[in-house]
């Protein structure tokens, strides 16, 4: 396997280890926000957001270059390009030409039609519809998602697969009880939180008794301003703690430790068809799962686990409140058998995409 990929940057917040790259991350992640900010009503005349066109973008005419080198030289059986970012998928499909390999393509999130990168359709679709007519195989990572794309592309239904995220098998071995139960209930969220993975409903709730008292809410990794801003507006009244994104070991540690764990996520950030990676590390390591959403794939896939007993709404405080109590009453789900968890498993992961990569290589 031969690999091209953009350079790393200090945006890659999720494991950043050191001081130096967290002032980095933080240091960008304010610039790019007041850019956000600005251009953003330039971007609304093409009908997009900012953020469907990061600063990757930038390395396609390289990429294109380095990709047709690459084939030249390697010929290989088969292109795959992953995104987004969509940088690689962009750059691979301007490099395809005829008696190229095959070419497949994944969607690790929609792009076109997820409101997180697209406002109102039209100039994503087109440049979608460019890349997906190339591809003899189109992956996303949802049922939804798989959806949405052969309802927008139905002349290309059959090329859609569905090859889900999941975890790292060990994670299945280190399954561990609630800690003292005579202490405050530790509510964990790994993973950066961005304005469209809203706190403010969950901290409302968890701001009145007998919550408040009942709860310690630890949120690890990278919160963006408008998100820090939300947990300043409350810190007096609630519980909370603020740690700094780490490597994934120690993230992995600190789920385990925890007695639940949470996902915060609007329909801005793609609900209706994605799923946050970190909620497979969370069922595997045993815990119940706080999803407090706008009931899109998250929620859809805890309920075809049946562990959907704390789901909640971020429209509906009294749908928190009613999962909260349950938590609080230690009426919490059971662990997701290990053997419902099979399809998320890596490794089956990593063998369905190696047969789907061998059916269009072949």
């Amino acid at each position: 396997m031969d690999v091209l990929s953009a350079p790393t940057r200090a945006g890659a917040v999720e494991f950043a280890t050191s001081e130096t790259d967290r002032r980095r991350a933080a240091t960008r992640g304010h610039v790019m926000g007041a850019v956000g900010r600005i251009s953003s009503p330039a971007f609304a005349l093409l009908g997009i957001r900012p953020e469907a066109v990061p600063l990757s973008t930038a390395w396609v005419p390289r990429a294109t270059r380095r990709i047709r080198e690459r084939v030249a030289a390697e010929r290989p059986d088969v292109v795959l390009a992953t995104g987004p970012p969509m940088a690689a998928l962009l750059a691979a499909r301007l490099a395809h030409r005829d008696g190229a390999p095959p070419l497949v393509v994944e969607l690790r999130d929609l792009w076109a039609d997820n409101p997180a990168f697209d406002r109102r359709g039209g100039l994503l679709g087109r440049l979608e519809s460019w890349v997906f007519g190339a591809a003899e195989a189109v992956v996303a990572t949802t049922p939804e998602a798989a959806e949405d794309i052969r309802a927008r592309h139905a002349d290309l239904a059959e090329r859609v697969h569905e090859v889900p995220n999941g975890f790292e098998p060990e994670l299945l071995n280190r399954r561990a009880p609630r800690r003292d139960p005579g202490t405050p209930i530790m509510l964990l969220h790994s993973g950066t939180l961005s304005a469209d993975r809203p706190l403010r409903p969950l901290l409302s709730v968890l701001a009145r008794e007998p919550h408040r008292s009942r709860f310690r809410l630890v949120l690890h990794g990278f919160l963006v301003p408008e998100i820090r801003g939300q947990v300043a507006e409350f810190e007096d009244r609630v519980d909370v703690e603020v740690l700094p994104p780490s490597n994934w070991a120690d993230a992995v540690e600190r789920i385990a430790d925890a007695d639940a764990t949470l996902v915060s996520q609007a329909r801005g950030a793609g609900d209706a068809t994605a799923v946050a990676a970190k909620v497979y590390e969370y069922l595997a390591l045993g815990k119940p799962v706080l999803a407090v959403t706008d009931g899109g794939a998250t929620e859809a896939l805890l309920h075809r686990l049946g562990a959907d007993e704390l789901a909640a709404r971020l429209s509906d405080e009294r749908s928190i409140e009613r999962a909260l109590e349950r938590l609080a009453a230690g009426d919490a789900p059971d662990p997701v058998p290990v053997e419902r968890l099979e399809p998320y498993d890596r490794r089956r992961i990593a063998r369905r995409t190696a047969a789907l990569l061998d059916e269009v290589a072949s």
